[in-house]
């Protein structure tokens, strides 16, 4: 398995195998004009990278494929490099062979882990015996996320119910992460022309690349681009 975020590179892959489509492009044609594989060219749309030589080739061929797409080569190259990044900077490295544990240790341990056992069998029991509290949690909901498919639902979006509502509209490709209270609402690509909307109860904080070209709209008022600048940022929405 190739050592990327294949969620990333699917989102890529998405955004590539949509925009072909919609010029009425075969992969045989791009094949020919690219001199790339097909065999790649579907692999890379599919995201199953592992299939290609290696990182090098893919940021290679994500250049050559989004310029003959009429894409920003820089944009779609930026994205695959993530892919990669997200995973080398989650990677952790062990050092050295690990100690062995002393018995003390183990008793301890085992212990603890008796007392969690005990504990869980408790509140499993308290929650088969009150059903009710289930449904009671499931019927509010504090954070909810979804993408509108057309612009004009802007001006038909009915008055919120919820504390914050945010709906987020992309000029061009970019990445960003949603997340409120506790919870990661959205982690992907925003696709250019779409609307994506997110509402809560708490703050909504948003962070990424490129907010210089993400319209914002706060509670059904309109409040321009995230930012001035198209570098990192982080903004938070707050009640």
């Amino acid at each position: 398995m190739g050592n990327f975020n294949r969620e990333i590179a699917k989102e890529v892959g998405k955004l590539l195998q949509r925009t072909r489509e919609e010029k009425g492009i075969s992969l045989e044609k791009v094949e020919a004009a690219t001199f790339i594989s097909e065999r790649f060219l579907k692999a890379f749309e599919e995201g199953t990278w592992e299939t290609l030589p290696g990182k090098t080739y893919v940021l290679g061929y994500a250049k050559v494929y989004a310029r003959f797409l009429g894409l920003d080569e820089r944009e779609i190259s930026a994205l695959c490099q993530r892919a990669y990044e997200t995973v080398e900077r989650h990677f952790v490295k062990e050092e050295g062979p690990k100690k062995p544990q002393s018995k003390k240790r183990k008793k301890v341990l085992l212990g603890v882990l008796v007392s969690l056992a005990v504990l869980c069998s408790v509140v499993l029991g308290i929650f088969l015996a009150f059903p009710f509290l289930q449904e009671g949690e499931n019927e509010k909901s504090t954070t909810t996320a979804l993408v509108e498919p057309s612009p004009s639902l802007l001006s038909e979006t009915p008055t919120p119910s919820f504390a914050v509502t945010l709906q987020l509209k992309a000029e061009k490709v970019a990445w960003i992460e949603v997340a409120s209270m506790g919870n990661v609402l959205f982690s992907g690509i925003l696709v250019p022309g779409k609307i994506y909307v997110f509402r809560s109860e708490g703050p909504i904080e948003i962070s990424g690349e490129r907010g210089n070209t993400i319209q914002v709209w706060l509670n059904g008022e309109e409040k321009g681009y995230l930012t001035q600048d198209p570098g990192p940022f982080q903004e938070v929405f707050t009640p």
